[in-house]
C-alpha cells in the first residue's frame, strides 16, 4: 500500500508508481530536472525565467504528473485550461524565448520608439 503523506495523507491502493512520479516532482531541483528533460531548456534557462518556483507550487497544487501540462505550462505560463497564475508567468512563459520575442502588452519596444514608423508601415 502507498500513503500520500506528501498531500492529504490518504491511503492509495493503487497507482503507487504515479505516486512515486509525483513525489519526485515535490523536489524543486527534481522538478526542474524533468522539466528540462521535457521543454528542451536546460535547467539555468529555467530558473532564468524567473517563474520557477511559482511553476513548482502549480504543479504541487494540481497533485498529477502530467508531461502534456507540465510542457503547457512552461510553453504558455498556465495550467491547461486555467488563466496564468500572474503576470511574470504569462512573460516568462518559453513561447517568446523560443522565437525570440517579447510578450505582446509586457514589454515596451524601446524608449522614443513612438517616433520611428513600424517596420513595414507608411509614414502619414
Amino acid at each position: 500500500m502507498c500513503v500520500d503523506d506528501g498531500f492529504d495523507g490518504s491511503d492509495v491502493s493503487d497507482g503507487c508508481d504515479d505516486y512515486e512520479e509525483r513525489d519526485e516532482l515535490a523536489d524543486f531541483d527534481e522538478f526542474l530536472r524533468v522539466c528540462a528533460g521535457l521543454t528542451g531548456f536546460d535547467e539555468p534557462e529555467l530558473r532564468a525565467t524567473g517563474v520557477a518556483h511559482e511553476h513548482h507550487r502549480t504543479v504541487l497544487a494540481h497533485r498529477v504528473r502530467d508531461e502534456h501540462a507540465l510542457v503547457h505550462l512552461w510553453y504558455v505560463g498556465n495550467w491547461p485550461g486555467e488563466p496564468p497564475g500572474s503576470e511574470r508567468a504569462y512573460d516568462g512563459a518559453l513561447v517568446w524565448r523560443t522565437f525570440h520575442a517579447l510578450p505582446p502588452g509586457a514589454a515596451a519596444p524601446g524608449h522614443g520608439s513612438w517616433g520611428e514608423v513600424p517596420r513595414g508601415g507608411e509614414e502619414l
